[in-house]
């Protein structure tokens, strides 16, 4: 589907969450948060390379345990301040430094673990058949809408954060979407040279929102457990990506 060595997928997994201590190793339907998103990206088939950058070793076991490779990240990259680009502009560094230069990269975020193999190939089929250089995955507001969005003072006066213009019947406000971690798409060459995942022009895909979340913290993991069960029941099938790998969590002890 792919020219071999044009494309790779990146595997963000930074140690030291402080919302969810452990949470890219953390288990989740039997297996580390972030076995799912190595899994949808090798079943894909569309990386030459899966890698995954951390600083932490238990991550680098996880990672090859999996099928993905690790690449250990420097101490500067490892801290709060350090940004995904960083974190990107050092594996394609390191990547060019052996002669390699992927025309396509793609992040998947370890916190993201419901994304499937079959999004990422829908994302892909988009992002090259309409030419794009950045894609951002996303979802659609549901239940809320933001335009209505409510800021309040030390005395918990409230005040309409975004003005009284979106004072209006829901039908008539804009559709709207929230970022999420699950698929970003990028080509190297733009992506270098404007150092952002959100280059311009910057294009967004939808994806579907049980599928788009991102577990931050405790409130968003227990969501997630509902929202698998659901999937389960509403497509009559798994709803995570298969993994054919023992769990990891049985031969191996994960550090957070």
């Amino acid at each position: 589907m792919i020219d071999q060595g044009s494309a790779i997928a990146l595997i963000p997994a930074r140690a030291g969450s402080k919302r969810l201590p452990g949470k890219n190793t953390r288990a989740f339907f039997g297996h580390p948060m972030m076995a799912y998103g190595i899994s949808a990206a090798l079943n894909s088939k569309l990386f030459a390379r899966v890698i995954v950058s951390s600083d932490d070793p238990a991550v680098g076991e996880i990672s090859r345990w999996y099928g993905a490779e690790f690449m250990q990240r420097p101490p500067e990259l490892a801290t709060d301040t350090a940004t995904l680009v960083d974190v990107a502009r050092h594996v394609l560094d390191t990547l060019r430094g052996r002669g390699e230069t992927p025309v396509t990269l793609c992040q998947i975020m370890p916190n993201c673990p419901l994304v499937r193999s079959e999004d990422l190939l829908d994302h892909w089929r988009l992002f090259h058949n309409e030419n794009r250089k950045f894609q951002i995955s996303v979802v659609r507001y549901r239940g809320v809408y933001p335009h209505w969005a409510l800021a309040a003072d030390a005395g918990c006066c409230g005040k309409w954060l975004f003005g009284k213009e979106y004072l209006v019947r829901s039908q008539e406000l804009p559709h709207v979407f929230c970022p999420t971690g699950a698929i970003w798409l990028v080509r190297t060459e733009d992506f270098l040279a404007q150092g952002a995942f959100y280059g311009s022009p910057f294009h967004l895909a939808p994806i579907d929102a049980n599928r788009g979340i991102d577990i931050d913290d405790a409130e968003d993991l227990a969501l997630a457990e509902v929202l698998v069960h659901g999937l389960n029941a509403r497509d009559g099938g798994p709803g995570l990506e298969p993994i054919s790998r023992q769990c990891f969590l049985q031969v191996g002890a994960p550090r957070g």
